[in-house]
Order: structure tokens, then sequence, then C-alpha cells
């Protein structure tokens, strides 16, 4: 059930709850005060409807007698019902207009002259006693109830009880009403609000993989669903924010030791050479030759650095060409296949494209497939190796598969193969093999063609390079890159 539904409901128990344990408690209060449960039978015998139910009694006296009765038979039927009354206040009395009859004397509940006075049945209640007066033939009957307002007081009194008794019932049942109304609502409330602060004391410790299981569908479902999707994006950051940090160490280490091992040969043949180590011209040549290719490695280190930099942060232009991508493949390899055949590397191409375009950077895609060809000839364990390129169209895409026959790569290497300075020689003991930049600007150069890249083991037992391109025709292009400089 939903916060809001149990507000609606609260408040609605909170109305109807009192009213109808208001009523219950009234309708039983209501019985006791009637009698119904004997409770205060005796008191209205005592007190209650006497007086009332005595004038009955004096109606039918008035009307028994008539002018022609004795005055000795009235006075006999006063007489006995006097005596029937005595004690509870009740008195009967017999006048001739305002002059009193029978019997001699009142010792209370005295008449006053207002009813006396009246000609026709009449009643009259005051502060200190109830009067009853009817016309008995030329007399007139008048009852007297000396008790009947302490009677009244006492009821006052006891309705005052009751009224107080029952307002008591309404605080005490409108005070529990609300406090379990508002455990009812107050446990629905704070249970997730303790569930989202106790999550928020994990990911403050560190404890980034805790996520709140919360199967209630209210509206806290959505905020524990958005504190999960907020922990979840926390754990990415956190983690890539560490990758980072350990590409960033070993970038620098990549660098420091790239740079100082050609460094290092070009200060030793150097000194080689001041101190008179070459003291031929032959050996003088040689070691200028050996200085020139560790500063030529150096500029290339260097220049690959640059283009990295400028690929990572988006500030590299690419001219992009519509071209059909079988032709220029072929084409490309044209150009490097006798060079690589030269150095020991078998090329072979199985070109499955007829007409299919993408948008490429010509100069940038040659760069690709020669860092990825660089890549199978340095760590080639076989005096001919060979690579085999297979070029095939899918509906919305061209992939390049260059597949090797060398010693592949480790599952855990496959992961890290495109990241920057990253080399299978861990130790980086053969600085011969490249500084292992050639393929993570390979994967930054096919990313910002719209393409994807991947490594996998090759079926050779080698490695395998698969690029991905979107076909022009399905794309347009490279979405928010025009054939400028980008």
């Amino acid at each position: 059930m939903s916060v809001k539904r149990r507000l609606f409901f609260s408040n609605m128990l909170m109305l109807i709850m009192p009213i109808v344990l208001m009523a219950l408690t009234s309708i039983i209060f209501v019985f006791i005060y009637t009698g119904i449960t004997g409770i205060r039978d005796v008191h209205s015998l005592k007190y209650g409807d006497v007086f009332f139910k005595r004038m009955d009694d004096v109606d039918a006296l008035a009307a028994k007698w008539d002018s022609s009765a004795a005055l000795a038979e009235f006075e006999a039927d006063i007489d006995r019902f006097n005596q029937k009354h005595k004690g509870i206040g009740i008195t009967l009395s017999l006048y001739a207009g305002q002059h009193l009859v029978y019997p001699a004397s009142l010792q209370e509940g005295q008449p006053s002259e207002m009813v006396l006075s009246q000609k026709n049945n009449f009643m009259l209640v005051t502060d200190s006693l109830a009067v009853y007066r009817v016309k008995a033939g030329e007399y007139a009957l008048v009852m007297a109830d000396s008790n009947f307002t302490i009677y009244n007081r006492d009821e006052y009194q006891q309705r005052i009880y009751v009224a107080g008794v029952m307002f008591l019932t309404l605080i005490i049942v409108v005070l529990a009403t609300n406090w379990a109304l508002t455990k009812f609502v107050f446990r629905s409330i704070m249970n997730p609000i303790d569930t989202l602060v106790y999550g928020v004391h994990q990911l403050r410790d560190g404890n980034l993989t805790y996520r709140i299981h919360y199967n209630k569908k209210d509206e806290f479902a959505g905020v524990c669903a958005e504190f999960n999707e907020m922990a979840q994006r926390l754990f990415v950051m956190v983690n890539e924010r560490q990758k980072d940090e350990t590409n960033r160490r070993e970038l620098i280490a990549g660098i420091s030791h790239d740079l100082r091992t050609p460094l290092t040969s070009i200060k030793a043949y150097l000194e080689g050479i001041e101190k008179g180590v070459a003291s031929t011209p032959q050996m003088q040549k040689k070691y200028f030759d050996i200085i020139k290719s560790k500063t030529g490695s150096l500029e290339h280190i260097i220049n690959q650095l640059f283009l990295f930099s400028k690929l990572d942060i988006g500030e590299f232009p690419l001219h992009l060409e519509r071209v059909r991508i079988g032709e220029e493949l072929q084409g490309t390899i044209t150009v490097f296949a006798a060079e690589y055949e030269h150095k020991g590397l078998e090329i072979q191409v199985e070109n499955r494209i007829q007409e299919a375009e993408v948008f490429i950077d010509i100069v940038q895609f040659r760069n690709v497939i020669q860092n990825i060809l660089e890549n199978s000839l340095k760590y080639k364990n076989k005096d001919k190796a060979k690579v085999s390129i297979v070029c095939f169209e899918g509906e919305h895409q061209v992939e390049i598969r260059l597949a090797d026959n060398g010693p592949g790569v480790s599952d855990q290497d496959l992961e890290k193969l495109f990241d920057v300075f990253y080399r299978s020689d861990a130790s980086r003991k053969k600085p011969d093999l490249g500084s292992g930049l050639g393929l993570a600007i390979s994967s930054k150069l096919i990313e910002r063609l719209g393409g994807s890249i991947r490594a996998k083991h090759a079926d050779s037992g080698g490695l395998a390079i698969i690029i991905k391109l979107p076909k022009y025709m399905e794309t347009g292009g490279i979405s928010g890159e025009e054939n400028t400089d980008h």
C-alpha cells in the first residue's frame, strides 16, 4: 500500500473510529441510564416517575368524586393516598378556593396562590417543589412533591457525570486511535527511511556493492531504485577512476622506460665517441648510425604519444572520405605486402565485399592496418609468419578480420590489449617490441570513425583483431562528423 493511501485511510479512520466508538459508548450509557440493564430500576421506583404516575391516581379520584360526595369520603381517600406515599415527599390535600379543607395543616409543600387560583387542571414546577391541581366537583385536589426537585438535581448531577465520563471516553478513544494510526503510518515511512539511511552509510563507508532490496509498491520503491542506480554509477565511476589512475601510472612508467632506453643508448655511444672508443671512421659511422636510429625511435615514440593524446581529447583532425572499403583494403595490402614479405610476414587477403562503402580517413585507416601488422610482425615466433585478412559485409556494418599464426595472448591479456603502453611483455625487457601505443591508437581511431575493434583468439592459435565499421548507405557517415578537418 502506498504512503498516500495509508495517510488517506488513516485520516478517514481518525474521523470514523471515534464516531463509531463514541456511538457504542453512548448506547451503553443510554441502556444503563434508561434501566434496560436493571441498574437504575430501584432508583426509578423510588423517585423517577412516581409523581407523574400519581397524577393519574389523582385524576381518577377527582373523576370519582362529584358534588354530592360526602366530605368524609374525600378525607378517607386522601388519608389512604397520603399514607401510601408517606416518606417520599408526596402529599394530597383538598382545597375550597384558596382555603385548605383537609388535612387541617401541611408540614411542607404548601402550594402557591397562583396554583390555587387556577380554575382548570394545572401543574407547576419550581425550585422547591412540584404541584399538581385538578378540579374535583366544587373542590380542588392538590398534589405536592417536595422531593421532585431533589430528584431532578440528582438526575442533573448524574447526567453531568455521564457527560463527563463520555467526554473522557471520547478523548481516550481519539488519543488511542491517533496513537494506533500514527504508529501504522509512521512505521510505513520510518522503516524505508531507516533502510535508505543504512544504505547511505554503507556507501559512505566504501561498500559500493551494497544494494537495497525493497519489494513494496509504494513511493519509496522509486527512491530505492534510484539509490541502487546511484550506487551502481558510483561503483562504475570509482572503478573507472581507479583504472584511470592505474593507466596514468602505467603511462608514466611506460613513457619513462621507453624514453630512457634509447636515451641511455645514445648517451653510451656519444661517450664512446668522446672517449675515442670509436677510433676508426668505420666505427664512428656505425656509432652515428646507431645514434640516428635511437633518435628516430625517440621521435617515433613522441609522435605516437602526441597522436594518442590528441585522439584521447578529441582534437585530432580526421579527413573523412567516402570509399569502397574492399578496394581500399586491397590497395593498402598491395602497398604493404612486399615490405612485410621481406620481413618474414606473409599477408593473405580474402575480399568478400563488392560495393559496400564507408566513411573513413584513408591515411589513418592505413595506419590502423599497419599497426596491427606491426604487432603481428613483432610477436611472431616463426621465421615465416602469416596474417590472413578477411573482409565481408553485414546488414549494417562491414567487418575486417586480421588473424595471425603467432603465439597469441592469454585471456587476461585480451582484455588489456588496447590499453595504452600495454605489452604482454609485462617486464618490458624487450623494448625492441615497440612502445605499446600502436593498438591503443588504433582503438581510438576506429572509435572516432564510429566503429569498434576487439581482439580474440584466432583459430590458428594466434591473435585475431576484428574491426567493424558502419556502412555509409546505412548511416550516412559518422554522426556529427563532416568531410572536413575534425
